[in-house]
């Protein structure tokens, strides 16, 4: 089959998990309305929309793999969007040394996207999305052979993959323990579905239904300052004056010319004055932009200058030393950290996870040699991660901070005029030891940690991880909860961020009780408008 047919595939995977969202979003384990992994996989793929609108019609050219996979890398948020963008990062870039799409060529995609997804996380865990796409691949790989069709072989991948999906709760505890499937393996298999279904005759490759989903965030390409593998690099000023030979100038079509350059690079520059060309281009090839012009005619004029190294030798020129970046999803942690010392905020958090190309044009702004990063919620340390191998025109430092509550102790101890290495040391310091309370409501009934919990009922959450109360009354829980924090009567500090003024009203009237658990602390409580959360605590 022709390459093309690789474009109706993904079209078809990503419809499939369009298609699908909700019902991913409403597979997280936690009784908290924040379930986002649908969310996030269909904003991945989205950005792998918008680059095969912008291909069109036209055949996938080698050039066209990292640019599609830039686009799922720029627009994945949280863990599973991210984790998808770096599997298709291996499957894509499998295919620039193919020219069709069939059995084998399939098997060494699907065999570099497990490669590279597993390679993606720190501490891989079996029962989840990586599980799914390997055992899936394994088991297309057990039925290969010189007659497998490209039909046969996706049929072997869907069927490996919803096998593994049905076993995922018996090597992921928690999944077993609540009685459901791992949303990000589900959404692997609704992609490997969506793609299977595809290759249907009948399937339709038109993109204008998802014109309004395939849309990349403001400045789509890598804004400037980012750079790396694939991605937006300076390259070189090309500059050449080509004097066109007599017999050649028929030949030369000044539209199909313009279109020739995107692939060799941008900033595109061409003037016709009679038998002269002049042409401006910023490349990472120029041998090859000028052997395209050379078979046309003489060079009257050439200049060729690296950016690249120009770019570094002034890109530190007039930027501070050091600048915080911190992510929160609520106007008053906004205000609040940038009291504390905050440069910029990204807009984002639970439910609502900020994309890479998001936090990437808010390190921009932030303009500085260093940039800390507080992602302040567990699902964005990994976008924080790739930001960090994107972003070439500052050092990138994460302090990994898993709540918002983290996110303030980081900051309450530093020293806005120290090194870059004494705040991040202080930073990851302040972190030591701590925790954080979560109060908010239950969107479902189950037994959690032990604790009976009704949908509507206040549910106290400990670290991010464990329910530790519940009460249908949000006083009564807030009450609960306090006692059930190690060392509460250690504790020297107790921050409650209430996510509204009423909810803010009733810590105000609880200073006492929560006196009574912490008696050394002191209780302090402000606005944080965050969103899900009735309250945020930050116990120290």
């Amino acid at each position: 089959m022709e390459l093309s047919v690789l474009k109706k595939m993904l079209i078809g995977g990503a419809k499939k998990i369009l298609d699908n969202k909700q019902e991913l979003n409403d597979m997280n384990v936690f009784p908290i309305p924040d379930g986002d992994t649908g969310t996030n996989m269909d904003k991945t793929m989205s950005g792998v929309l918008q680059v095969l609108l912008e291909i069109g019609d036209r055949e996938l050219e080698s050039s066209d793999f990292d640019k599609l996979y830039t686009g799922a890398l720029m627009n994945s948020q949280g863990n599973s969007g991210v984790i998808l963008s770096q599997w298709l990062k291996g499957f894509l870039r499998a295919f620039k040394d193919f020219d069709e799409v069939n059995a084998g060529t399939l098997y060494a995609g699907f065999l570099a996207g497990t490669e590279s997804a597993y390679n993606s996380v720190a501490e891989p865990v079996e029962g989840t999305f990586l599980t799914v796409c390997r055992e899936a691949q394994e088991n297309a790989e057990d039925n290969l052979d010189e007659e497998t069709t490209t039909e046969q072989f996706m049929t072997d991948i869907v069927e490996g993959a919803k096998e593994s999906l049905k076993h995922t709760p018996e090597l992921l505890p928690v999944l077993k323990e609540y009685n459901v499937l791992d949303s990000g393996a589900m959404g692997f298999v609704c992609l490997v579905t969506g793609m299977l279904e595809a290759l249907d005759d009948s399937f339709d490759i038109d993109l204008s239904e998802f014109a309004s989903v395939a849309t990349v965030p403001a400045g789509a390409a890598p804004a400037e300052g980012m750079g790396g593998e694939g991605l937006a690099e300076f390259g070189y000023c090309t500059e050449m004056i080509i004097q066109i030979d007599d017999d050649k100038i028929d030949s030369f079509n000044e539209t199909l010319v313009r279109s020739d350059m995107r692939d060799f690079g941008n900033s595109l520059v061409l003037v016709k004055d009679g038998n002269q060309v002049k042409v401006h281009i910023h490349t990472l090839k120029p041998e090859s932009v000028m052997a395209y012009y050379h078979r046309y005619g003489e060079f009257v004029k050439l200049k060729i200058e690296n950016m690249t190294i120009q770019h570094n030798e002034t890109v530190f020129a007039g930027k501070k030393d050091v600048a915080i970046v911190a992510v929160a999803d609520g106007d008053g942690f906004a205000d609040l950290f940038k009291e504390m010392g905050v440069t910029e905020i990204a807009k984002g958090g639970q439910s609502d996870n900020v994309s890479v190309m998001s936090l990437c044009e808010t390190c921009n702004d932030a303009s500085a040699k260093h940039i800390i990063i507080l992602p302040n919620n567990k699902n964005i340390i990994m976008t924080a991660e790739k930001v960090k191998e994107v972003m070439k025109d500052c050092k990138i430092h994460i302090v990994p901070t898993k709540s918002l509550a983290e996110g303030y102790l980081a900051l309450s101890l530093i020293d806005p005029s120290a090194s870059v290495e004494e705040i991040e040391k202080t930073m990851n310091e302040a972190l030591s030891g701590v925790h954080t309370g979560l109060i908010a409501k239950a969107d479902k009934t189950g037994v959690y940690n032990g604790i009976s919990v009704n949908t509507g009922d206040y549910i106290g959450v400990l670290d991010d991880d464990f329910i530790t109360c519940a009460s249908s009354d949000l006083k009564e829980c807030l009450t609960k909860f306090i006692p059930t924090v190690p060392s509460a009567a250690d504790c020297e500090s107790v921050m409650v961020f209430a996510g509204n003024n009423d909810d803010k009203a009733i810590a105000d009237g609880m200073t006492d009780l929560i006196k009574e658990s912490c008696p050394q602390a002191e209780i302090f409580s402000c606005l944080g408008g965050q969103n899900i959360y009735n309250y945020v605590i930050a116990f120290s």
